[in-house]
């Protein structure tokens, strides 16, 4: 049995262990819901009396079927298909939410999971004890929480990694990113291995008018940050922006300043939420070009059909001829390794 989770020895007086797999930031005061918390108290009651299953099929089924899909589609995990998780290994799932990942994962090795909200964590729990899952739970904040060197076999952000500047409000977006991924190569044990599901910015959709996954902003995705700041600030008017994606090239610069190889990037159709197809981007092109049909995309902020989406297929042959369709896929899921 792997030992327990390792904490920095020079700043344990910021993390109260709660019970035997639970551990607590007790300077976090980041926060992130997407139901709100007053929901998630009257969410976890509920499960505690009656299947996680149930209660989620009728909390969000009709009232919020996007939320739904996310929580019990099985392509939200295909992509463990295609990453090297370490037989018995220790893993760390940032932002684990309602568990999609972690569940399965934890048929494989040790898992914790991160997540800034306690009551998240609870919920998460609940789930893990119908489902006779073990699981630990992490609460607290990325970005800052102590973790101590080495003691990751692999690292999971699937669809954290553009949230992660709310853990750090004093610096940039892509500078918070890239700092992110410097402290996973820290955490991450000689060989151990990083995993990243993330929107592509040039994703053929946004460049069509889909509205940005993170703000439901059209024509938004692909800006600078300096400009996506601007226009935020013009069209939402309150608040500041903190998530904000990023190209294929702009992804692989970030991993490689980390001082982590890239081992695989794959294009994951109709995106990574909901894995449909996952699919090396270096084949790609050979693969439209031999008549490789993809799943219909639809708008990443809510689920709904793109008007529009019956048109990507014939440009996205016009592009595999020019041999660049794989740099406008609608997300990513990016492989990456510490060196030994």
């Amino acid at each position: 049995m792997p030992e327990g989770l390792r904490i920095d020895r020079d700043l344990s007086g910021h993390v109260e262990r709660k019970a035997e797999n639970l551990w607590v930031e007790t300077n976090s005061d980041v926060r992130y819901t997407d139901i709100g918390s007053d929901d998630e108290k009257i969410i976890l009651d509920e499960m505690v009396h009656e299947n996680w299953r149930r209660v989620v099929e009728r909390r969000f089924r009709h009232h919020n079927p996007w939320l739904h899909k996310v929580i019990t589609d099985r392509g939200r995990r295909l992509f463990l298909d295609v990453v090297p998780a370490k037989a018995g290994g220790r893993f760390l799932d940032v932002g684990s939410g309602w568990g999609q990942i972690a569940l399965p994962l934890s048929r494989y090795g040790t898992v914790y999971c991160l997540d800034v909200t306690l009551g998240r964590l609870n919920i998460l729990q609940e789930i893990a004890r119908q489902e006779k899952a073990g699981l630990n739970y992490v609460c607290g904040n990325f970005m800052t929480f102590p973790f101590d060197r080495e003691q990751f076999d692999l690292v999971i952000f699937n669809g954290a990694l553009e949230w992660i500047s709310l853990g750090a409000p004093d610096l940039g977006i892509r500078e918070a990113q890239e700092r992110a991924l410097r402290k996973t190569r820290e955490i991450l044990s000689p060989g151990g291995v990083v995993y990243i599901g993330i929107e592509n910015s040039l994703g053929l959709k946004y460049l069509f008018g889909a509205p940005d996954d993170h703000t439901g902003l059209r024509w938004f995705s692909f800006l600078t940050e300096a400009d996506a700041n601007v226009q935020y600030g013009r069209e939402v008017g309150k608040g500041s922006l903190r998530a904000k994606t990023w190209s294929l090239e702009e992804y692989h610069s970030m991993v490689r300043g980390a001082g982590l190889d890239l081992v695989e990037t794959y294009g994951c159709f109709p995106d990574y939420k909901i894995i449909r197809q996952i699919i090396p981007i270096l084949g790609l092109n050979e693969m439209i070009m031999d008549g490789r049909e993809f799943p219909l995309e639809h708008s990443g902020s809510d689920g709904s059909p793109l008007a529009f989406a019956d048109n990507l297929g014939p440009l996205y042959r016009v592009l595999a001829q020019n041999g660049v369709a794989h740099v406008f896929c609608p997300s990513y899921g990016i492989v990456a390794r510490r060196p030994v």
